[in-house]
């Protein structure tokens, strides 16, 4: 059970989901994104894949061949569609914790650590994984983002900055699994820890010298809470 808080948090940790929290498996690996987009008899390529990081508004614009043929109108009907597909799909897919997850949220929401999430996803789709894998009461309302019309993963971590810099004594971390969750974390003067569970190698993360990279929260748990001791 996640643990309870009687005071201010000590700091936030904001968590992406996908590649980071959670595996998600959709049957026959199929893609709500495509699933909207094939309906609405859009042409696009089948075989793009890995879009690891990108928001689902950048998701459409990435797959549709030719952006002239989406007027907004029908990108935003497109976009808010796309919940209720997903939604469809989520009854036969599943969505399981990387190791360590559960583990970690709780040891650190008893070291007085929150637990927010910065998504890609929309919020519907946020809070229907969240549920489906078993976590969402680990998390802390006030401290949830995620992908509304038009965003990028810049402007959700911007949106994120701006709301919290009221809190001026809150340490505020950014973690996920992708070079998109370092980058848009830098731009908003985030710190920033890599967990190299998505589809990107410790190595590839490095590169653009997160704060931390960690293998995964299983192995490498330890170095993760120190860490977070010792950060200034």
């Amino acid at each position: 059970m996640p643990a309870l808080r009687s005071k201010p948090p000590c700091g936030v940790l904001l968590w992406d989901i996908d590649g980071t929290l959670i595996r998600t498996k959709r049957p026959n690996s199929s893609s709500p994104h495509k699933n909207v987009l094939r309906r609405r008899g859009f042409i696009f390529d089948e075989a793009i894949v890995g879009l690891s990081g990108f928001t689902d508004y950048e998701v459409f614009l990435e797959l549709v061949n030719n952006r002239d043929e989406l007027s907004e109108t029908q990108l935003r009907s497109i976009f808010h569609e796309l919940d209720e597909e997903a939604h469809n799909l989520d009854g036969g897919s599943t969505f399981d914790l990387y190791p360590g997850v559960r583990a970690v949220l709780e040891s650190l929401a008893s070291f007085g650590w929150a637990h927010g999430i910065l998504t890609g996803n929309t919020s519907a789709r946020m809070a229907a994984k969240l549920k489906l894998a078993g976590i969402e009461d680990y998390f802390t309302e006030e401290f949830l983002f995620n992908c509304n019309f038009g965003d990028s993963r810049e402007d959700i971590t911007r949106n994120a900055r701006e709301i919290l810099n009221y809190k001026k004594n809150l340490k505020v971390f950014i973690l996920g699994d992708t070079p998109k969750d370092i980058t848009a974390a830098r731009l908003s003067n985030f710190p920033v820890i890599s967990i190299a569970t998505g589809s990107f190698s410790a190595s590839d993360l490095s590169i653009l010298n997160p704060d931390l990279v960690i293998r995964n929260l299983a192995d490498d748990a330890n170095i993760l809470l120190e860490f977070l001791k010792i950060f200034p």
